[in-house]
């Protein structure tokens, strides 16, 4: 199920374009508190944020706790579909989430470093299962771009 050439240069650009503006809201968005000086340090206990973030229904951090999971996965979805679409040979999927874990845990250190947020194993977790998101949608987007018509399931006889 190979991409034409006109195909991977179109989701090339729209990869330049998504890394650029993933770039702005990881590394210098005010709006995304990526700040001088906004260290908040290093979480490396998985869901440790997380719960620290929910504290029950109805109550105002709940909100937060919700923008935090879907903000996380929504931010790495495009990179695990683009890269999925854009990867050079099968296994396209593992190479996908391998690639989005690898650049989630560069964004968390370089975030750290630069002090512009804190290093958190939840993000890598949320932004790692957004990238395996995104690889499930580019199955079928996959298909219908090369043209290839769904699998039929064979009747037992």
């Amino acid at each position: 199920m190979d991409l034409t050439k006109k195909q991977k240069t179109l989701i090339g650009v729209v990869f330049g374009v998504y890394m650029a503006i993933l770039i702005y809201v990881l590394f210098f968005s005010a709006r995304f508190g990526r700040t001088q000086g906004n260290v908040h340090g290093v979480n490396l206990v998985p869901l440790n944020e997380i719960k620290r973030f929910y504290k029950g229904p109805g109550s105002l951090a709940t909100g937060l706790f919700w923008l935090n999971i879907a903000g996380n996965i929504a931010a790495f979805l495009p990179m695990g579909l683009l890269v999925a679409l854009l990867a050079p040979r099968k296994p396209y999927g593992v190479f996908a989430v391998a690639a989005v874990y690898v650049a989630s845990m560069v964004a968390e250190v370089l975030q750290y470093v630069f002090k512009v947020g804190s290093f958190d194993i939840d993000d890598v977790l949320l932004n790692t299962i957004g990238g395996l998101i995104g690889v499930l949608i580019s199955i079928p987007v996959r298909r219908k771009l090369a043209g290839k018509p769904k699998r039929k399931s064979r009747k037992k006889r």
